[in-house]
């Protein structure tokens, strides 16, 4: 009762076609290509290319990365600087005493000192950017 092996049907529509880049450098370049092109897989991006699709090339420039970076850091430590001043603001309004008042107020003086520090060095950072972008 051995059934006979069947042989698989090929669609055309799942047809494979293949390709050799033989000249090393013309791999490096398609290789490149690819990475900046911000597709998923080769596959994707060939195809794209092949059928005239629309795809992005996405170039990264080392400065701007550099200034996001050290933007997103100045964020973060406003943010904290907020976190523990709006601490400071509601440990004042809770407790009523004058000596725990006074020492809140301290506290407070220093964040805001910290805060305009940031925001500075925020605007001295942009400012570079700017002469360095043209």
């Amino acid at each position: 009762m051995n059934r006979p092996k069947k042989t698989p049907v090929r669609s055309p529509k799942w047809d494979a076609f293949h390709f050799r880049l033989p000249d090393s450098r013309d791999q490096l370049r398609l290789i490149e290509l690819f990475k900046r092109s911000g597709a998923r897989t080769k596959t994707e991006y060939i195809r794209a290319r092949i059928l005239d699709e629309h795809f992005r090339i996405v170039t990264v420039d080392k400065s701007r990365e550099d200034f996001v970076r050290r933007l997103t850091e100045f964020t973060a430590a406003l943010n904290k600087i907020g976190v523990l001043y709006n601490q400071a603001v509601r440990a004042i309004n809770t407790y009523h005493s004058p000596k725990a008042a006074v020492v809140m107020l301290r506290k407070l003086e220093g964040y805001a000192a910290d805060i305009l520090r940031l925001q500075e060095r925020v605007i001295a950072l942009t400012e570079s950017f700017r002469t360095i972008d043209r």
